[in-house]
């Protein structure tokens, strides 16, 4: 093989995969589904839904959406667990100054 012919068969499966993702459509927004609301709360609460989920048939993130929104609240909501979290265990761990000075 050629050296254009090596390029053209490592680039083929590439653009057939991208060929192919293009054709995929995200359904049209229904009239009631989750909004910026549900996805905050939904983000706050993932890291329970998730450790549920191993036990129950629990979905962490709610499909069919409102999109933009719904995934904007979500990532809010999970950001906002984090810190509290975080905020909660910190002082267990000694704060932000280590013990002993």
């Amino acid at each position: 093989m050629t050296k254009l012919q090596e390029r053209m068969a490592k680039l083929a499966g590439p653009i057939i995969a991208l060929a192919l993702a293009s054709c995929a459509t995200q359904p049209t927004a229904q009239p009631h589904v989750p909004g910026f609301g549900a996805g905050l709360f939904h983000g706050f609460t993932a890291i329970f839904a998730l450790a549920g989920s191993l036990y129950l048939h629990i979905r962490i993130y709610a499909f069919p959406n409102s999109g933009f929104w719904y995934d904007a609240g979500f990532v809010l909501g999970f950001g906002l667990n984090v810190i509290a979290l975080f905020l909660l265990v910190l002082p267990r761990i000694g704060g932000f100054v280590t013990r002993g000075h």
